[in-house]
């Protein structure tokens, strides 16, 4: 029972029955090689992760003695434990006794000196869902309380169960140590706080309700402002084009027709001309910024106006000798 359990916890499991491609088989005698020279040279953790992926690609029984005889010289003699004793079970399936020798001697060399551990839970701690790890691997209930084989070194035993606070301790165990950990009642974790219900704001029975919004606000009153100069400026437009109709007239006095022959026409035609022009331009103007205005008070600047609606205002006079117009086109 507890060498199943061992294999269980420190062998990733027999190697796999799938056959490999003829490329994983490249890649796994390649890393074989490798894993080997690194062995020879004494770097050993790095020659343990080539043979692992070796063995991994194209499961064999001397990669995987090797790969034994490496976690060994690296110190991890419990995983070295369990892997010699399943190398046993395959040297004997495959009638290699040569190796089976080896792996049994390797067995019986390797047991005296193996740290064990055992994780005790009292029944009380035996809450639901209660899961027990070592070293990040689960352990299960049967192998509660059992002395089992370890790699020396730190190692860590953490317990968590389904509303529970997560418990963890580390200590350290070296070669021949037997040591005993006990998983204490699992702390109850805080019931988790309701999610908030979102719903329309109301006042309290003793909450006065809010103030209703002001009507002249900032933006209504930039509105009245903007009106009234725009209504000013229209009506100074205004006046340069009365005056540029009056010019247009007394000019016409002096000349007939499209011709000129007086310069006193023409003076009276150019200025009537320049006031029309900027008639022209102070009346647009004026109906612009009235127009900003009024949409500042109708709307309180509390939204942008409709997009498919055009509006203007189009003010405009005409001098030509012997001839004045004004006219005023709009849209709404």
């Amino acid at each position: 029972m507890a060498f199943a359990i061992v294999l269980g916890l420190l062998v990733a499991g027999a190697p796999a029955v799938a056959q490999p491609t003829p490329e994983g088989k490249a890649i796994a005698e390649s890393l074989f090689r490798d894993g080997r020279a690194l062995m020879d040279e004494g770097r050993y953790p790095e020659a343990c992760r080539k043979l692992e992926e070796s063995q991994r690609l194209d499961p064999a029984l001397g990669t995987f003695l090797n790969m034994a005889v490496c976690h060994e010289k690296e110190g991890k003699i419990a995983t070295a434990w369990a892997e010699f004793n399943e190398a046993m079970v395959l040297a004997r399936r495959e009638g290699r006794q040569d190796r089976y020798e080896l792996a049994h001697e390797r067995v019986l060399a390797i047991e005296p000196d193996l740290p064990k551990l055992s994780v005790t839970v009292p029944a009380e701690a035996r809450v639901n869902g209660l899961e027990i790890l070592r070293n990040g691997t689960p352990i299960g209930s049967g192998a509660w309380g059992a002395s089992l084989p370890i790699d020396p070194g730190d190692v860590v035993i953490e317990a968590r169960a389904p509303k529970f606070k997560p418990w963890t301790t580390t200590l350290q165990i070296a070669l021949k140590e037997q040591k005993s950990v006990e998983v204490p009642l699992l702390e109850a974790a805080p019931e988790p706080e309701p999610d908030p219900v979102v719903g329309p704001v109301r006042p309290g029975p003793n909450e006065p309700p809010p103030p209703p919004e002001e009507f002249w606000n900032t933006s209504r009153i930039a509105g009245v402002t903007l009106a009234g100069v725009g209504v000013v400026t229209m009506a100074v437009g205004g006046v340069f084009g009365y005056s540029a109709l009056n010019q247009q007239s007394d000019s016409d006095a002096y000349c007939s027709g499209s011709t000129c022959n007086d310069q006193r026409g023409v003076d009276l035609s150019k200025d009537a001309m320049r006031n029309a022009n900027i008639a022209n331009i102070t009346i647009g103007a004026g109906a612009l910024v009235g127009a900003v205005g009024a949409l500042l008070i109708l709307t309180g600047g509390s939204g942008a106006p409709p997009t498919e609606v055009e509006s203007g205002v189009d003010v405009s006079f005409t001098m030509a000798p012997s001839q004045a117009s004004a006219g005023v086109r709009g849209t709404w």
